[in-house]
């Protein structure tokens, strides 16, 4: 059976391994990114399960993150996104350009842990 992927991206690497190691697990591979043009070639290449962004400034900046993320992918993987940010606006902003689900830090590992097997595992019942 093929490992699901799941691909973060962060600009900062500590935060970017502490949820691969949130979310890692036998049944799926972890890949993290550091930049937006490495995060939209990693998900045309791998064809993720999942996506995890920690952070809201690549969608303020005009840059169709969420086309480049899901370009070329028929499936198209859910993406959560993890931040600071908890104004209403820049929730439903996010919510409207195509992120599936958003959550705050300080972050609550088993529910970011249990929503990432639950997506695993219907994308492997799939």
């Amino acid at each position: 059976m093929n490992r699901s992927k799941i691909v973060i991206y962060s600009r900062c690497t500590a935060a970017a391994t502490l949820v691969a190691e949130i979310v890692g697990c036998d049944s799926a591979r972890v890949i993290c990114c550091s930049s937006q043009e490495l995060l939209a070639t990693t998900c045309e290449q791998h064809q993720p399960e999942l996506v995890i962004i920690l952070a809201i400034k690549p969608f303020i900046d005009g840059s169709e993150l969420i086309k480049q993320i899901r370009r070329g992918d028929k499936r198209r993987p859910p993406i959560y996104v993890v931040a600071w940010q908890q104004s209403e606006q820049i929730v439903l902003s996010l919510l409207e350009c195509g992120v599936d689900q958003y959550m705050t830090f300080p972050i609550c590992m088993s529910r970011l842990r249990g929503k990432s097997y639950s997506q695993i595992d219907t994308t492997q019942r799939v």
